[in-house]
């Protein structure tokens, strides 16, 4: 009877994961998760404002940052919620494509676009980590992409179990807006970082001791999803916004940087405007291993931290600090200048001072820069 009953179990257990194949086996690339709810992320220093310091994109001063948040407001707020869960029937969005660089154009002023940003962001399930309205620039914290979770009874238990079952993977997305050139129009980007956790140790066989949690390339595929989600959003037919993504996606991306060298020297150029220029570095320090603290476009510097991995520097241990270890940390300011004209510009690393930086740190930049513009 007994052995009856445990068949019967997992007859039962197997219908409800081929079950789940069906219904949470959806063809979705986007299924997040805030790590607010999950195991903390430490994320290494350069990808980290220092203690006692701050970007120019501002923590979030008020108004509602997380999902759970948003929707109790709407729930206060009848009214509201009435109103904006009509989407309106729009259709005046464009998806444009610079190199590996895609955007949308959409015929709204950035005023117009802003809180349905915010709104989007937080219905992805994404938790607004910084925002600067005067600057359009949207943060959102690390969040864990459920999606990527396997197939069957794993997408099962991920589901019932929730935090007991991760993927390894981290994301966070950072959303700017930007005066389009048409008037009335903005142009909105949208630039993806990844983290994964790796094993440093181990105790035994099969058994994790000690991980830690490193940087990963930017997945373009989860930054055209995101854009994809976003035109859905402001009304365009799912069909024709997958249809407009696929398209950007079959066209073969054209050479849109230079990278040589004279001597020692390191030279990134691209052929194009300044302005153009200026948005693209942005969007590739975004997407790199950079913390922008500061920008001033009327000088064309970015204001930003690296540290180079081949520095040698290691973090002084507790004893060496308590003995009066003095070993100073390397300098990892840096300031990004972009100058150009109406036909080409160029990029440049200078120091914290403003001299060009001349060094193997400085050509390193430059590369990492190139890989994202080229």
């Amino acid at each position: 009877m007994t052995k009856q009953i445990a068949a019967l179990f997992v007859c039962l257990l197997a219908a409800v994961a081929v079950g789940a194949c069906q219904t949470i086996a959806e063809k979705r690339k986007i299924d997040y998760k805030s790590t607010r709810t999950l195991p903390s992320l430490e994320v290494p220093p350069d990808l980290s404002l220092p203690a006692g310091q701050k970007g120019t994109e501002q923590e979030t001063p008020g108004g509602v940052a997380t999902y759970s948040g948003y929707v109790s407001e709407k729930t206060a707020n009848p009214q509201a919620k009435i109103s904006n869960e009509v989407l309106p029937s729009f259709s005046d969005v464009k998806m444009k494509r610079d190199g590996q660089m895609r955007w949308l154009v959409v015929k709204m002023t950035p005023d117009q676009i802003w809180p349905k940003l915010r709104e989007f962001v937080l219905n992805n399930g994404l938790i607004i980590d910084k925002e600067n309205a005067q600057t359009g620039v949207i943060e959102t914290d690390w969040a864990e992409n459920r999606a990527k979770v396997g197939t069957g009874l794993q997408k099962l238990l991920a589901k019932s179990l929730g935090t007991l079952y991760s993927t390894g993977t981290r994301d966070k997305y950072i959303f700017r807006l930007g005066s389009g050139s048409a008037p009335g129009t903005t142009e909105v980007y949208v630039s993806q970082r990844g983290m994964q956790e790796v094993i440093v140790s181990q105790d035994g066989p099969g058994d994790v001791g000690e991980t830690r949690w490193e940087s990963r390339p930017p997945d373009p595929g989860l930054e055209d999803e995101m854009l994809r989600l976003l035109m859905v959003n402001l009304g365009v037919k799912d069909d024709k916004a997958k249809s407009i993504v696929a398209t950007a996606e079959a066209t073969p991306p054209p050479e849109r940087a230079k990278l040589s060298h004279a001597g020692a020297e390191t030279l990134l150029t691209l052929p194009e405007d300044f302005e153009r220029a200026w948005r693209r570095v942005g969007l590739a320090l975004d997407r790199s291993s950079f913390t922008v603290e500061d920008r001033d476009r009327s000088k064309g510097i970015y204001y930003v931290r690296y540290i180079d991995p081949d520095s040698g520097f290691k973090k002084p241990g507790f004893f060496s600090r308590l003995f009066g270890n003095k070993k100073k940390a390397p300098t990892n300011e840096y300031q990004i200048f972009v100058k150009g004209d109406e036909t080409a510009s160029q990029v440049d690393v200078l120091g914290k001072d403003g001299v060009p930086d001349k060094t193997k740190t400085g050509g390193r930049i430059l590369t990492l820069l190139y890989e994202q513009l080229k």
